[in-house]
């Protein structure tokens, strides 16, 4: 008889970290529970008793994952940066062009938000919720920051700051969408379209 002893916690974060993965990489929609399951090395019993579904361990990822990582890529180097929102917004930029360019197009996941906006369906009313409010987040922090560079005078004062913030937004995940159907190549081309749009957001 086996004496190793369970450890639901340590788990339930195995579970979590390879759920996020599959994702990450296929989608709400096309991932599958029993590839999470293989990875996880547990039995399809041992993740019902953590999770009651693909819905619930979506979103409790979605809801221990998501919110650190907008904090980290986003939310931080934006208050981090307020006194250039733009030349901060293009460094933000540049890293996640850096990372798609050095990850091999086979392991290449991509940012986790613009998965998951285009893959979960609009009736799952507990993930659009929760999606829905990590999007308003990010959107609020890109609104904020052009505001106060407007109040500065780094930013046009005439500019509408939360359209351009669903504009920079659209650009962030159309990128990581293009780049996992078309590999690496575009993103060098993107960021220099991405910094000449941010120039026209100066004062002239």
């Amino acid at each position: 008889m086996s004496t190793r002893k369970k450890n639901p916690v340590a788990t339930r974060a195995t579970i979590l970290r390879h759920a996020g993965e599959e994702f990450c990489r296929m989608g709400f929609q096309a991932a599958r529970l029993n590839a999470i399951v293989e990875n996880s090395g547990i039995t399809k019993g041992a993740l019902f008793h953590h999770f009651a579904g693909k819905d619930d361990l979506c979103l409790q990822w979605l809801q221990e994952t998501l919110p650190a990582l907008l904090e980290s890529t986003w939310l931080a180097p934006l208050r981090a940066g307020e006194d250039n929102p733009l030349a901060t917004i293009h460094s933000i930029l540049r890293e996640q062009v850096r990372v798609i360019e050095q990850t091999p197009r086979r392991e290449f996941t991509g940012n986790p938000l613009a998965t998951l906006t285009s893959s979960v369906p609009i009736e799952d009313c507990p993930l659009q919720k929760a999606m829905t409010e990590l999007m308003q987040q990010w959107h609020q922090s890109i609104s904020e920051a052009l505001r106060k560079g407007q109040s500065r005078k780094t930013v046009h004062a005439a500019i509408q700051a939360s359209d351009e913030a669903h504009l920079i937004i659209a650009l962030m995940t159309g990128l990581e969408l293009q780049a996992r159907s078309r590999g690496s190549g575009i993103a060098a081309g993107f960021l220099r379209a991405a910094g000449a749009y941010l120039e026209t957001l100066r004062p002239a």
